[in-house]
């Protein structure tokens, strides 16, 4: 995977082609998340195969644009590492009781690390995320939201 590569990644991504974003991915491919986004300190968990990805990503989609920004970018045999500077911008309040973040008009940015493992062919078999910091909204790229 070269930058290149990882840019048409991110363009299915931010355009919700999520069919394009999981031919990325292998089979059994995981996704772990060390929180749950906008609640630091709950309990990390792990998504586990295309199916699950793209349920999780239609969730946060009913709510919340979510549009990556690439910043670093570093390859090394089979493993890359991408920096994102992630904007959410919430367009409708979450359901009652729901732990997803913000309220319709927020805007959050975030700063964030992710390891990519590829297999031999070159297919995602597991992605770490680590959350870095939490960005002033008024660095957010994309205000259409």
């Amino acid at each position: 995977m070269n930058r290149e590569q990882f840019l048409e990644y991110m363009d299915h991504f931010n355009k919700h082609r999520w069919d394009k974003v999981t031919s990325y991915f292998r089979p059994d491919v995981t996704l772990e998340y060390p929180d749950s986004f906008g609640n630091p300190g709950t309990p990390g968990r792990t998504l586990h195969g295309p199916e699950e990805f793209i349920a999780n990503y239609q969730a946060i989609a009913a709510n919340v644009r979510e549009v990556l920004n690439l910043g670093a970018f570093m390859a090394y045999g089979d493993q890359f590492f991408v920096e994102f500077i992630t904007e959410f911008h919430v367009f409708r309040d979450p359901p009652e009781g729901s732990t997803r973040m913000g309220k319709k008009g927020d805007v959050i940015v975030m700063n964030q690390c992710v390891l990519y493992d590829v297999d031999e062919k070159g297919k995602f078999k597991r992605i770490r995320i680590f959350h870095h910091r939490y960005l002033d909204p008024a660095l957010a790229q994309h205000k259409d939201a």
